[in-house]
């Protein structure tokens, strides 16, 4: 009995540990922040064959980002969980850069998991997630994925991934990179970037 409730105690103990871990670096720190680009980055994003699947939204029905790229100049895409902090500080920026970009750019937030971190997100948790910080419903959907969060992925006019970062952006600098591939100052190049 003594030697059940030490395993017990044990597993209770690497339970909250990996918690701690991963709320205070699993979600993104600047430490590792940067760009990285994806194998669908590298095949052509929207263009490629790869992927491209929809995801439940929080307004109901599947979205899938890529169907936009004929629609819009640009879709931007933040990658977030609902356990994550960093994550809930990173959506007031989301709003405040789709506000100052409409409507040429379309931007969408992807839920990676729920409250639970590896528990994938659901519609509900979507839902949830846009109701309190106030971002359209059918912009908020929801995936199952280890994604490291908050990661931004910028599609250019083309359907190809122009930008993919890990870690916390604000709206002036979400603006700021936007307006550089605008006015050419910044070329996309993920061919030679790193990946992750």
């Amino acid at each position: 009995m003594i030697q059940a409730l030490g395993g017990v105690r044990s597993a209770v103990l690497a339970m909250w540990v990996a918690v701690f871990v991963l709320g205070f670096s699993g979600c993104g720190s600047r430490d590792s922040s940067g760009e990285f680009y994806t194998d669908w980055d590298i095949a052509g994003g929207c263009t490629s064959t790869e992927g491209g699947a929809g995801r439940p939204s929080g307004a109901g029905g599947v979205v899938d980002v890529c169907a936009d790229v004929d629609r819009y100049d640009w879709i931007w895409v933040t990658y977030a969980a609902a356990w994550c902090s960093i994550s809930g500080r990173q959506a007031p920026q989301i709003r405040a850069f789709a506000t100052s970009t409409a409507p040429r750019v379309k931007v969408y937030t992807v839920l990676t998991s729920g409250i639970e971190p590896f528990v994938g997100a659901t519609e509900h948790d979507a839902r949830a997630w846009a109701g309190s910080h106030r971002l359209p419903a059918s912009r908020v959907l929801a995936e199952e994925s280890t994604r490291v969060i908050p990661q931004h992925l910028l599609i250019g006019p083309d359907g190809r991934t122009w930008y993919r970062h890990v870690g916390f952006l604000s709206s002036e600098e979400m603006s700021r990179l936007l307006h550089e591939f605008e006015e050419g100052v910044r070329v996309p190049d993920v061919r030679s970037l790193r990946r992750r």
